[in-house]
C-alpha cells in the first residue's frame, strides 16, 4: 500500500496539472479577478513536466471561464490530454482528469479583493492512471484567495487551499506571489507554492517565474518556469515544470 508520502508525490502531480490550468496561468495559484457578466476567457496552452521518472506533457490544455454575475461570480472548466514519457518504460497517452469550478469574489475593495473558488477535478479511468496518467479518485479543492495592490506596479496574492483526495486524506495547497507590471504589457510574475499532507510533516515546495504579455486587447502570452525546493520524496522530485499559452478574451 503507497504510504502517506507516496500519496502526496502522486497528488503533487495532479494539482500541478490541474491548477495550473484553474488557476492564474501562468502561475500555480489564482487571483480573485472575475470576468464581466457574459465575457468568456479562453486559453489554450501546453505544459511540460520533468521528473527523476521520466516526462510528462499536456497537449492541448484547454481552461475555459465565463462571467455570470459582475464582479461576483465566474464559472470555469478545464480538461487536456496527457503524454507520459518513463524512463523505464513506453510511452502512453489519455486524457487527464477534467475539472468544474467557480469563482465568487466577495470582496471588491480599492486595494484588497477576496475570492472563495472551489474546484471539482474527476477521476480518471484504472487504466489510465496504470500508465501513469492522473489519480482515478475524485478530488475537491477549496481555494480561498487574496490580491492586495501595493502600489500601480506592484501587487501581492497569496491563496491557501483544503484538498480532499476521495479514499485519502486532506491536503493543504498554499502559494503567495508578486506580480510587477512593467510596462502597458508586460507583467512579470515570481510564486512560492507547495502542497502538504494534514499533519504537515510530507510536503513539497516550488519556485516558479513568468510573465503576461498582452499582444492586444484580446489576446495574452502567457510563460512560466517552475523548480522545486523541497520535495516529499528524492524519487520523484521536480526537475522542471514549464506552461506556455495564449489567452483569448471576448
Amino acid at each position: 500500500m503507497p504510504s502517506a508520502i507516496d500519496r502526496l508525490a502522486c497528488g503533487l502531480v495532479v494539482l500541478l496539472l490541474c491548477t495550473t490550468a484553474l488557476a492564474g496561468p501562468p502561475l500555480s495559484i489564482d487571483d480573485p479577478g472575475i470576468l464581466d457578466p457574459w465575457q468568456l476567457e479562453m486559453i489554450a496552452a501546453v505544459t511540460s513536466t520533468k521528473t527523476r521518472a521520466g516526462d510528462t506533457w499536456q497537449l492541448p490544455l484547454i481552461d475555459m471561464s465565463l462571467g455570470v454575475i459582475e464582479d461576483h461570480l465566474q464559472l470555469g472548466v478545464a480538461f487536456s490530454r496527457v503524454h507520459v514519457h518513463p524512463n523505464d518504460g513506453n510511452s502512453e497517452s489519455d486524457t487527464n482528469n477534467p475539472a468544474l469550478a467557480l469563482k465568487w469574489r466577495f470582496v471588491n475593495g480599492e486595494k484588497l479583493q477576496m475570492s472563495f473558488a472551489p474546484y471539482y477535478v474527476f477521476g480518471v479511468s484504472r487504466s489510465a492512471e496504470s500508465i501513469g496518467i492522473g489519480d482515478s479518485a475524485d478530488v475537491a479543492v477549496f481555494p480561498v484567495n487574496a490580491e492586495y495592490g501595493v502600489t500601480e506596479r506592484w501587487r501581492l496574492n497569496g491563496e491557501v487551499s483544503y484538498v480532499r483526495v476521495q479514499g485519502d486524506e486532506a491536503h493543504w495547497f498554499y502559494g503567495a506571489a508578486v506580480g510587477y507590471a512593467a510596462n502597458s504589457r508586460w507583467d512579470l510574475l515570481f510564486e512560492v507554492a507547495g502542497t502538504t499532507d494534514s499533519t504537515f510533516n510530507a510536503d513539497f515546495v516550488e519556485v516558479r517565474a513568468g510573465f503576461d504579455v498582452a499582444l492586444s486587447e484580446s489576446f495574452h502570452l502567457l510563460f512560466s518556469m517552475a523548480s522545486d525546493l523541497r520535495q516529499a520524496r528524492g524519487e520523484d522530485e521536480l526537475d522542471l515544470n514549464v506552461f506556455f499559452g495564449v489567452q483569448y478574451l471576448h
